[in-house]
């Protein structure tokens, strides 16, 4: 009986050592795999609507498997004066708040709707967007060209 109370009394000590170490342990931020996008060769549509004129351009970009998603899909800043600030990222979205020289303060949001596609914006609050992305993968990056 002596046994079996300081067996419960060492496994219940053990226990609130382990919750008390996780919760006080510094949260790790997440890596690059745990984002859901695949890695591969990626078709990135750019809309525009500057002065009234419509702009659309292509780009080809290689995503690599460990690419960290800021760099990989946050849309780049219109001008050098821009800082990025307040970035949340979740498994499928990277929103986040801009700040520019000659600007007006911007938001900006990835989401993805599955592993190959996403939508994104980059605009200043209640005004139609600077910037409209539709990414969607195609295939394996084939070469480190890609």
């Amino acid at each position: 009986m002596q046994v079996a109370y300081q067996l419960a009394r060492f496994v219940r000590a053990a226990l609130t050592v382990l919750l008390l170490s996780s919760l006080l342990a510094p949260r790790a931020h997440a890596d690059a795999g745990d984002f859901q996008a695949m890695p591969g060769l990626w078709k990135i549509v750019t809309h525009t609507n500057a002065k009234g004129a419509p702009r659309e351009t292509v780009a080809w970009h290689c995503v690599d498997e460990d690419a960290d998603p800021w760099t990989s899909f946050a849309l780049p800043p219109p001008d050098a004066s821009c800082q990025r600030s307040d970035e949340h990222r979740s498994r499928t979205s990277l929103d986040w708040n801009m700040q520019c020289h000659a600007l007006p303060a911007l938001h900006g949001r990835v989401a993805f709707d599955s592993p190959e596609h996403y939508s994104a914006t980059l605009g200043a609050e209640g005004a139609e967007p600077l910037l409209r992305v539709e990414g969607r993968r195609y295939a394996a990056c084939t070469s480190p060209k890609d």
